[in-house]
């Protein structure tokens, strides 16, 4: 029996998610506030964020 040296390739798609509050008049408002830039948002590093990872694609092939 022969050893033979396989790579094997995955990409993910990551999906980070967090959930702020933020005052406003509407949630329309609250809503163009993030997305603008003018209301704070915690850093990459805090705590509270979450990732979730999923599996876009698998290949197997040959190691050079």
């Amino acid at each position: 029996m022969c050893t033979h040296a396989i790579k094997i390739k995955q990409v993910y798609r990551a999906t980070r998610e967090i959930t702020v509050f933020v005052e406003a008049e509407d949630l329309d408002s609250a809503i163009e506030e993030v997305e603008s830039g003018s209301c704070d948002t915690p850093p990459f590093e805090h705590p509270d964020w979450s990732t979730g990872w999923d599996l876009q694609n698998e290949e197997v092939e040959a190691a050079p």
